[in-house]
């Protein structure tokens, strides 16, 4: 038997082995081979061998020991397993004798997944599955799926956004029938049970929206008091009914919105509270929040309040409604209090709208576009839609009460602000490099909202300069939902905190449910760091669905209908390689690739590309023509039929 000196000699042997070995934490990365890295925390790539491989999956967080191989690169050895972000995923079932497996979808996973006999869903060779790990496979080199959805095959009827909607875990609510807190909340909106509040039933608001629309979450009333236009906006109010913390609260966390797509949408809260008890509905009384804004003769805001009121909508108008009688198309179209309201209101959005053209930012008007799906899911037509009259009406008079919020949530330090930064840090030396080149000496500081400011008017005043915007706004951070208010540099505005659809948008419910706790005297909800965090990735995660979707019928759409199509186009983005253009005429976002043989010079500050003495920039015009469409990268590309850009 050892005594304790040697035991603990042995032990300091030990301890000095151990010392002498390198150990880190990297990232699992896998190949298009069978072999893969580890991603160190310090940045070095550290060889993963193809039977190592067999133990982890791409993206896992490990421990490793660190060793030089005969190749003198580093390699790995697995010593502990700290994370496995892989939990679910989508992707194709495959069958292979006796043996069933899940091949992942993301080309990052190269390895099928086997997938036992009692969670196969009763699933066949080719369907679109989406499934989760049950067995990691760090012990034995096996890892183990289970199908939690059958999606179908890749030739069903709207597969497409079948699978979207599995991918991003995009699930609607489906336990109306069993919610209790539904039923309550039903039962006090049927018997008018809002608690106490102004009546402001008597006052004829209108909603404004498309003709199908019935989550409606805004109505709007105009008159003149005491020689003032005073415009009251009502706003469904599911915060005093939906407590934070609560079931269906935690639902439109985890939505974070009604998601819009191709084929359907997702609704953040279950559609009976979303188009009937919140909805707005013509002739039917409501709580709501209100906001009353007082306008000074240049379209200042003067004064403003928000209140907890019952109204009661009195007429349900749809856009081309509005835009008819605007233009004098259909004066007959609308009642008589009805018509009077719209005419004040279009006064109201001429007055508000330039006083933003003098005193914010106006951006520049986007094309929109009906997409028409046949009755597979595919997309059938696409055409412009024209931004109306009514449109802008209603604009206006949302800016104006998201304004107003965004002041008032900054004065109560509450709420979740639409923030932006204005230029990014780390590319204002660019910034000032361009501005020195083009002998623009700012008249302030440039971080701050009123230099920003006075800085693009400058350059939009001016014909040469103005060239210039699209490229300085390339290098301008992104508008973001923030805890802490500060201005929003893109639209000028001081504070902006959106609360107009509350209905549609977690961070409008979460505003009202501060505006509501300064009104009562309550104490306020406050998001943790964490849940900010995940409200944002979710929100980029219902985006980036939509836009996967778009892309993946307008693919096939263009590769069916659109090859050898010509047509005028914007250039939207350039690059050292070519640059994207839109076309007008149905929106269709293509690539112009130059070889790389041609000689071209790219600017990356003006971001401009010439060509054979050519010159093109964002925002000037060519004309292209449609040459090919790669379904795999879901990429479209274009070729020039016009050399002269404008």
């Amino acid at each position: 038997m050892l005594d304790k000196t040697t035991l603990s000699q042995l032990s300091q042997l030990k301890q000095a082995i151990h010392e002498s070995k390198e150990y880190a934490t990297g990232t699992v990365a896998s190949t298009n081979g069978r072999f893969g890295f580890v991603r160190l925390t310090d940045g070095r790539d550290a060889f993963l061998d193809p039977e190592k491989m067999q133990f982890v999956l791409p993206g896992d967080e490990v421990k490793i020991l660190v060793t030089t191989n005969d190749k003198k690169q580093l390699e790995a050895t697995i010593e502990q397993l700290i994370d496995s972000p892989l939990k679910r995923f989508v992707g194709t079932y495959r069958v292979k004798g006796n043996a069933h497996f899940a091949v992942p979808d993301d080309p990052k996973v190269n390895r099928w997944i086997f997938i036992p006999p009692k969670s196969r869903k009763g699933c066949k060779e080719g369907e679109k599955i989406a499934a989760k790990i049950i067995q990691h496979p760090a012990q034995d080199g096996k890892a183990q799926a289970k199908v939690i959805e059958r999606i179908g095959q890749p030739d069903d009827h709207h597969i497409e956004y079948k699978y979207t909607v599995a991918k991003y875990d995009l699930s609607p609510w489906n336990k109306e029938g069993e919610d209790e807190q539904l039923k309550k909340i039903r039962a006090s909106i049927e018997a008018e049970e809002f608690g106490e509040r102004e009546d402001y039933t008597q006052l004829p608001f209108v909603t404004i929206d498309s003709p199908t629309t019935r989550d409606m979450d805004d109505a709007v009333h105009i008159a003149e008091q005491d020689g003032k236009t005073v415009l009251t906006v009502a706003i469904a109010d599911p915060a005093s009914f939906i407590a934070p913390g609560s079931p269906l609260a935690k639902l439109a966390e985890r939505q974070a919105q009604s998601t819009y797509m191709l084929g359907g949408i997702i609704p953040m809260l279950p559609e009976s509270l979303a188009n009937d008890c919140f909805s707005l509905v013509e002739g039917k009384k409501r709580p709501a929040l209100v906001c009353t804004i007082t306008l000074a003769n240049d379209g200042a805001v003067e004064d403003y309040k928000f209140e907890r009121a019952v109204i009661q909508s009195k007429y349900k108008l749809n856009y081309q409604q509005v835009a008819e009688f605007l233009e004098g198309t259909n004066i007959e179209g609308l009642p008589a209090d009805a018509a009077d309201n719209i005419s004040k209101l279009s006064e109201l959005a001429t007055l508000r709208y330039q006083y933003r053209t003098e005193h914010n930012l106006i951006g520049q008007d986007q094309l929109d576009y009906d997409i028409r799906l046949d009755d597979k899911g595919k997309i059938s037509e696409i055409r412009p839609r024209s931004r109306t009259v009514a449109h802008k009406l209603v604009e206006e008079a949302m800016l104006l009460t998201n304004q107003c919020a965004g002041e008032f949530l900054a004065q109560n330090k509450l709420g979740l602000h639409t923030v932006h930064g204005g230029f990014r840090l780390d590319r204002i030396g660019e910034v000032n490099a361009l501005l020195k080149e083009e002998q623009i000496t700012p008249e302030g500081d440039i971080t701050e909202l009123e230099g920003n400011l006075q800085l693009i008017k400058a350059l939009s005043a001016n014909e040469r300069q103005r060239n210039l915007i699209p490229a300085l706004r390339r290098m301008m951070q992104s508008a973001e939902l923030s805890d802490e208010a500060g201005p929003h540099m893109g639209m000028g505005f001081k504070h902006y905190a959106t609360s107009t659809s509350p209905i549609r948008r977690y961070a409008d419910l979460y505003n009202h449910w501060a505006i509501h706790s300064v009104l009562t005297g309550s104490k306020p909800y406050t998001f943790k760091p964490h849940q900010l965090e995940r409200l944002k990735e979710t929100l980029q995660a219902g985006r980036q669905a939509d836009r996967e979707i778009y892309q993946w019928l307008l693919c096939q759409y263009v590769e069916a209908s659109l090859i050898g199509f010509e047509g005028r186009g914007k250039v939207r983005i350039v690059t050292q390689q070519g640059f994207g253009v839109r076309l007008i005429e149905n929106g269709v976002d293509g690539f112009i690739a130059f070889p790389k043989s041609q000689e071209k010079q790219f600017d990356a500050k003006r971001m401009t590309l010439t060509v054979n003495g050519v010159t093109y920039r964002a925002d000037c015009e060519v004309d292209v023509k449609v040459v090919s469409v790669d379904q795999e990268k879901r990429r479209i590309a274009y070729a020039l039929v016009s050399p002269d850009a404008e």
